[in-house]
């Protein structure tokens, strides 16, 4: 069963007030002293921290990224386990109240007050709701106290005085059923059944946040009262503020807008009645729609509650180290086909105050359940018998440091979402927010007292079958066995003694001699941005601009012409199976799990990636490491070797996604759109088919990837905290060794972009063979091509202010959707093919009045465009947006990467503020005109036969 929470090992906790240790001297000193196991974990100095008088808790954290801009989170320490039967998913629905109505913001106010601000719904403003918590999020344009007070204002309103009016509760209803309609799939009923079953006796599966039909269209106003009056006090809220503020000043106006909240003790939790598995029993439960299998070894514990001392962080470190190592080697055995699963996990989880669950688990394609259950009861018991080794114990010391070391310096730049996100996390574990650098203080004194042998033991025990749930996901297709049976294999998949794991030798380095380099020929330098571009002698374009936003960071974009664009319908999703030696990591030398083991440590990750015109190899880290990084991308250049079991293993997955598509109408809408919009015998924008996966050989796989890395055109972005002089070492040194080839261009592969586009107005509506009671509607029309700067951000305004119109028309009004926008994607890779839309789900019977609505939509602003002051909301919105997005690295590395090839300037990249406020409603009306034709429409509605 899939983990619901972060492991340890991805998400280390972060401490602070331990000094780090010193480096020792050569002449050899005395181990420090063990710390005492009750010490306290202490807490972050860089937070301002503080209670109420009337219980209220506050965290605050001065944080420059992004700068101006302020995060405030409302954490109230209730969700859907605190409902009874008769209120199942009101915790949700009151999460969606707080936007429909409170003393200061009287219905229909919220969102357009924010807007007036030049904030988004959904990105700037938005909620959510869990078992143990119900958090509620917003994002300010300013630290200044006047910004500060309106946000608080409105927070406190929702923590204190919702309005909570029964027309509004009942105008919510609709919108809540449609959000559970947009929710549903094979996977969600699956889950849901799984809830059900895993704690027998307790209210665990009757508790999942959406709820069920029966109550939400039952509550009543009452109801919410009562909920609202005994789980909404100040003693059971935390509000978290993270942004580029005073936070003295914070302080206050937190005292103000709360400090009039009634003061009552801390509410005691609903009790949710889970008990410790006992003994062995089975869960089996199918779905005809489901495309995967998935078998688990489970057992229930009660909670123990925070790590709040050095013993218990100890504690918990030494039981991730098990469950990571127990990862990596199911890791290997994928990578090298000796068991039949695709993927194996194994975790440890805690819900506060509700359970422990530990699992081991592995899915993989149908039919092969039997096997993977005996392989995975098979490579359980062989960690259980035989421990891990040192050798394991030290691969997890070197990654470890390695993470929290990055973490160090990363911690002053990193994201306030990433922070107010941590910071979440600790009120709702209910542990200390500590920093990074004493996490790496603690980590380096503890670590080297973890011995092998207690991990072993902790795995041992924590993992032991005897008290286990064996659970099997099925396609209802997969020859399900009974409970009884599947019983009775669990037990003998774990009633076996396997022997030591093989002690594989390991490789010792990624090349076997450096490259000799290329040379820089022309260098020119654009003043405005600070962006320097280059060409080296092989023909490779270069880019580089230095950025601290997000300090110690950095990344090279290394971007190759070609791929899909240039496949057949014999040959379609080679370019696919190709960079399967990518995502794997592998050469003629080196295995991929000797590549993953000799980049244990690196604070460096290599990435692949491809669009319908080209591929790239990203890496990305700490810039001390981004040397090993390189290293490893030209191996990928040079010599890369697809594996025969990750080619094996991709086909086998991507023939469950294409099973799976055809069971769910969102994807049938993009697949039998495509049928219609491009022509017959044009496979490369269409979905693959299984035959085209099935025809796939890996020799064809290899000579192709052959063929792009020797002479495609090469775009390189090195964007980051990396000077011009490092970057342009690295890049000339790796990127120029590779052979020549031609110079990239706007032109390239010109001859292969021309696709002829169809007459419209195009229509589909058809009915579909899905389980899932859910229609998928779209309605739009053909748009403008990315090298159209103007039309581009032209439609970009129009479609801000229709997707303002639609949340007020369509979602609140009409109640014909959960959520819903238009959008604007320009054509880039087949001219002509840009694309003006808005899609979503909704009930099958409303998806004929939705698509309607929206074209009614489409029609009055094709007659009377914005409003001035409709122009004047969507400039703000964009100007906030770009004031953001214009400073982040990400943003530069993504449009470098391609900007000779998109045939793309920086002045335009530099212009773009300024002329987003220079246009007026006019230009954005005619612009919508230019496309909005009757030959240019779209309305496609697919919906279930039944």
């Amino acid at each position: 069963m899939r983990a619901f929470l972060v492991p340890l090992m991805t998400a280390v906790l972060l401490l602070m007030s331990l000094a780090p240790a010193r480096a020792a001297s050569p002449a050899a000193s005395p181990p420090p002293a063990p710390l005492p196991a009750d010490g306290k974990l202490p807490i972050d100095p860089a937070l301002v921290m503080g209670t109420l008088p009337n219980g209220l808790s506050y965290i605050i954290r001065p944080h420059k990224n992004p700068e101006g801009r302020v995060g405030i989170w409302l954490h109230v320490s209730t969700g859907s386990f605190n409902e009874t039967e008769s209120t199942r998913g009101l915790a949700h629905y009151l999460e969606h109240m707080a936007f429909n109505g409170t003393a200061n913001f009287p219905p229909g106010s919220v969102i357009p007050f924010f807007q007036s601000l030049g904030l988004s719904f959904g990105r700037d403003q938005n909620a959510f709701t869990g078992f143990d918590q119900t958090t509620y999020q917003l994002t300010l344009p300013s630290g200044s106290r006047e910004s500060v007070e309106k946000g608080m204002l409105y927070m406190s309103d929702v923590g204190l005085r919702m309005s909570l009016l029964p027309v509004e509760i009942d105008s919510e209803r609709q919108i809540i059923l449609e959000e559970k309609r947009a929710r549903a799939s094979a996977q969600q009923r699956v889950q849901d059944q799984i809830f059900e079953r895993i704690a027998p006796g307790s209210a665990l599966g009757r508790r999942l946040p959406i709820g069920i039909e029966e109550t939400i269209k039952s509550v009543t106003p009452e109801d919410f009262r009562d909920y609202y009056t005994r789980w909404y006090v100040p003693s059971n809220m935390t509000v978290i503020v993270v942004g580029d503020t005073d936070p003295m000043m914070v302080a206050d106006v937190i005292q103000k807008e709360f400090g009039g909240g009634r003061a009552e003790p801390k509410p005691t939790p609903r009790d949710i009645g889970v008990k410790a598995s006992v003994g062995q029993r089975a869960i089996v439960v199918t779905d005809p729609e489901l495309t995967r299998s998935e078998v688990s070894i489970a057992r229930l514990e009660p909670p123990r509650g925070p790590a709040l001392t050095v013993g218990q962080k100890r504690r918990e470190l030494v039981e991730s180290i098990g469950t990571w190592a127990f990862k990596r080697r199911m890791s290997a055995e994928i990578a090298a086909g000796r068991v039949s699963f695709l993927d194996a996990d194994a975790s440890i989880q805690e819900w506060a105050g509700t359970l422990r669950m530990l699992t081991v688990e592995a899915s993989g394609r149908p039919g092969m359940w039997r096997a993977m259950l005996k392989e995975l009861g098979t490579e359980l018991q062989r960690a259980r018998l035989h421990g891990f080794n040192e050798r394991e114990l030290q691969d997890a010391r070197t990654a470890i440091i390695a993470d929290v070391e990055e973490g160090v310096r990363r911690e002053a730049t990193r994201t306030a979402r990433e922070v107010l996100r941590q910071l979440n996390g600790d009120v709702t574990r209910g542990t200390q927010p500590m920093s990074a650098a004493q996490t790496l203080a603690l980590y380096q004194r503890l670590l080297p007292g973890i011995t092998a042998r207690e991990v072993s033991e902790a795995f041992n025990l924590n993992f032991d079958p005897t008290r286990t749930m064996f659970i099997a996901e099925l396609p209802a297709s997969d020859d399900p066995p009974s409970e009884a049976d599947f019983l009775a294999l669990g037990r003998a998949a774990v009633n076996v003694k396997p022997g030591k794991p093989l002690d594989v030798a390991r490789a010792t380095k990624l090349l076997a001699s450096l490259p000799k380099g290329g040379t820089v020929v022309e260098t020119l330098t654009h003043a405005g941005s600070g962006v320097t571009s280059m060409w080296l002698d092989n023909g490779v374009r270069v880019h580089h601009r230095a950025m601290d936003q997000r300090k110690n960071e950095a990344s090279i974009a290394i971007t190759l012409a070609g791929g899909p664009i240039q496949e057949t319908s014999a040959n379609r999703g080679i370019t696919e199976a190709a960079l399967r030696a990518w995502e794997r990591p592998a050469s003629s030398k080196l295995s991929s799990t000797h590549i993953r083991d000799l980049m244990i440590g690196s604070k460096v990750r290599v990435r692949s990636g491809a669009t319908g015109d080209s591929l790239t190899l990203t890496v990305s880290g700490d810039p001390v490491d981004l040397e090993r990084g390189v290293q490893l991308a030209y191996l990928l250049l040079t010599d890369p070797v697809i594996e025969q079991p990750a080619l094996d293993q991709w086909k086998d997955a991507e023939l469950q996604r294409i099973i799976q598509r055809k069971s769910r109408p969102m994807q049938l809408l993009v697949d039998k759109s495509a049928d219609l919009i491009y022509p017959a015998g044009e496979s490369r924008p269409r979905s693959l088919t299984a035959d085209q996966v099935r025809a796939i050989a890996r020799p064809a796989a290899q000579a192709w990837l052959k063929r792009l890395i020797t002479e495609a055109p090469i775009e390189v972005a090195v964007v980051g905290d990396v000077d011009r002089e490092t970057a342009t070492r690295l890049v000339a040194k790796y990127v120029g060794s590779l052979p020549a080839r031609p110079r990239i261009e706007s032109k390239t592969l010109s001859n292969l972009r021309t696709i002829a586009k169809p007459q419209g107005p195009l229509n589909i509506a058809e009915s579909v063979e899905v389980l899932t009671p859910q229609a998928a509607v779209l309605t739009g029309f053909f748009g403008t091509d990315l090298r159209n700067v103007r039309d581009t951000r032209l439609l970009n305004l129009a479609a801000r202010v229709l997707s303002t119109r639609m949340i007020k028309t369509i979602r609140e009004d009409r109640q014909l959707v959960y959520s819903i926008d238009a959008s604007s994607e320009p054509a880039v890779i087949y001219p002509g093919f840009g694309l003006f839309a808005a899609v979503a789900p909704t009930d099958p019977d409303k998806a004929a009045k939705l698509a309607t609505a929206l074209e009614e939509m489409y029609a009055e602003f094709y007659k009377d465009g914005p409003t001035a002051d409709e122009l004047t909301v969507a400039k703000k919105q964009t100007a906030n947006l770009l004031d953001e997005v214009l400073k982040t690295p990400n943003f530069w590395l993504g449009r470098l990467s391609t900007l000779d090839y998109r045939g793309l300037t920086l002045d335009d990249v530099l212009d773009a503020q300024a002329q987003y406020q220079r246009f007026t409603a006019q230009e954005v009306q005619d612009a919508f005109t230019r496309y909005d034709k009757p030959e240019a429409r779209l309305r496609f509605i697919i919906t279930p036969k039944s």
